[in-house]
């Protein structure tokens, strides 16, 4: 009786796979990888998956028919359940431990499909190169996939000996948007897609981020004590050798200035060992300091505003060394909040 409901409730989803696999084995295919993978469809008596879930679904379709007022009496006179019942275990022992394997080939094809439609839908976006040997990204007019019309592309290249970015800017700059940007791009070339940008080339690293941390009340996390949990994480990688490409938005942005400050510098100098490649972005513009030091690994840029008939304005293009603006003062005066000008020159 169980098996005989469960093949009820999921006869809708039975001739959804059935229809896709008669859609697949129809289809030629000219990629030798999708052949290949296609070949998996048929057993040895070259049967196809197609036609082995179609008798599946048939037998679904007719215990549907339960629902049907005559059922009662049909069961009691012709053994319907029984029937059904045996007509399963037999499928089942003949095709059933393929089922599996037929619903991963399925599942390949939708996301090589939906690979593919991200160029035909971008047709200027390029296929990325993947780089060995070496700690490296670089990028021409690299912009957000999702941003449309909208993005601002940017040039990237950070590759040794300046493995880490440190990158500042006012609020609402662009700062985080790079952050994700690069993010995103190299994940769409580790799935073997195209990336927004016209070049793109990156090796196979562990990515890592810590962004958008939050509070959790139900496990009395704080948002700082999460993004520290996140970073442990990336600590713990790099110790163990890994190649970590780490993004780091608003590092430390929980705690007090000083020990941010402190905390900030001594992640950024362990998390800068040969291999690594890391994205930090911060508000504390004396960080920006560590570029200084000897044998640095650290490379400063920036994102900044502009001011025109008393409204602010961004150009979201990346640029080299700290920045040498900031506009959370002139945020304030625009909710309302009296700054004397005395402070604002502070």
């Amino acid at each position: 009786m169980k098996n005989l409901i469960i093949a009820e409730k999921y006869n809708y989803n039975v001739k959804t796979y059935r229809n896709m696999l008669k859609h697949i084995e129809k289809h030629k295919f000219k990629s030798k990888y999708i052949i290949d993978l296609c070949k998996i469809l048929y057993d040895n008596d070259a049967k196809s998956a197609y036609k082995q879930i179609d008798t599946f679904s048939k037998i679904c379709e007719s215990i549907v028919s339960r629902r049907n007022a005559l059922y009662p009496v049909l069961n009691s006179i012709l053994m319907l359940e029984y029937h059904w019942t045996i007509s399963i275990e037999r499928w089942k022992t003949k095709a059933g431990n393929d089922f599996e394997k037929w619903l991963s080939i399925i599942g390949e094809l939708e996301a090589l499909c939906s690979i593919a439609n991200i160029k035909y839908d971008n047709p200027h976006w390029s296929m990325p190169e993947i780089v060995t040997g070496t700690s490296m990204i670089t990028a021409k007019n690299m912009g957000h996939p999702l941003l449309g019309e909208k993005r601002v592309c940017n040039d990237l290249n950070i590759e040794e000996p300046y493995q880490v970015m440190l990158i500042t800017g006012s609020n609402m700059s662009g700062k985080s948007t790079f952050m994700r940007t690069v993010g995103i791009n190299v994940i769409l070339a580790y799935a073997g897609a195209p990336v927004c940008a016209y070049q793109f080339c990156c090796p196979i690293m562990e990515l890592y981020s810590c962004m958008r941390t939050s509070d959790d009340l139900g496990q009395s996390i704080s948002s700082f004590y999460a993004e520290i949990l996140k970073i442990k994480n990336i600590v713990k990688a790099s110790k163990e050798g890994k190649k970590v490409l780490f993004l780091l938005d608003e590092i430390f942005k929980g705690t007090n200035s000083k020990d941010r400050h402190t905390g900030a510098m001594i992640l950024v100098k362990q998390l800068s060992r040969t291999g690594n490649l890391g994205f930090i972005s911060t508000h504390d513009l004396e960080l920006g300091e560590m570029a200084n030091d000897k044998d640095s690994k650290i490379k400063n840029y920036h994102f900044s505003e502009y001011y025109r008939d008393n409204k602010i304005y961004f150009d979201y293009k990346l640029k080299a060394g700290i920045s040498p603006t900031r506009n959370a003062l002139y945020l304030m005066k625009l909710a309302g909040i009296e700054i004397e000008e005395n402070n604002e020159g502070e």
